[in-house]
């Protein structure tokens, strides 16, 4: 990759876990209003926020592991890549990020947003989760 290639996806990582911090900070916010509300959209909505933070996060890291944009646009290659990534990358799999990865989506986008299954006190843990995964990464970077 050329240097200026390189400049290129340094700047988009940064520019990736900036989004997922607002996301994630977003997320937080509006968690807090849904619990003191008592409104399930809005903690469902929370969820899913705290859910594109990490995938935002995530983007960032396979771009600076050298994956392309192309390889890594859908969470099925997300998923996949980040499983090649443990294998060959011996900080990612020490920290688990593939499987982090995984339980993120399975526990915020799929059963709290789309199921609707959760509990205030589960949902809290993951999107402080959530916020570790991103701290992860970005010692990484």
């Amino acid at each position: 990759m050329t240097t200026g290639g390189r400049l290129h996806t340094w700047k988009a990582e940064v520019k990736l876990l900036g989004e997922a911090r607002k996301f994630l900070d977003a997320a937080f916010m509006e968690f807090e209003k849904g619990v003191k509300e008592g409104r399930d959209e809005v903690i469902r909505d929370a969820a899913e926020k705290a859910w594109n933070a990490t995938i935002q996060a995530t983007t960032a890291l396979l771009l600076a592991k050298g994956f392309s944009e192309e390889e890594v646009k859908t969470y099925r290659q997300k998923r996949l890549t980040l499983e090649e990534l443990s294998i060959k990358d011996d900080e990612v799999r020490r920290l688990g990020l593939g499987d982090r990865f995984m339980t993120r989506e399975y526990r915020l986008h799929i059963r709290c947003f789309y199921d609707g299954e959760y509990t205030v006190d589960a949902i809290r843990e993951e999107l402080e989760k959530s916020k570790q995964y991103i701290d992860d990464i970005a010692k990484l970077l």
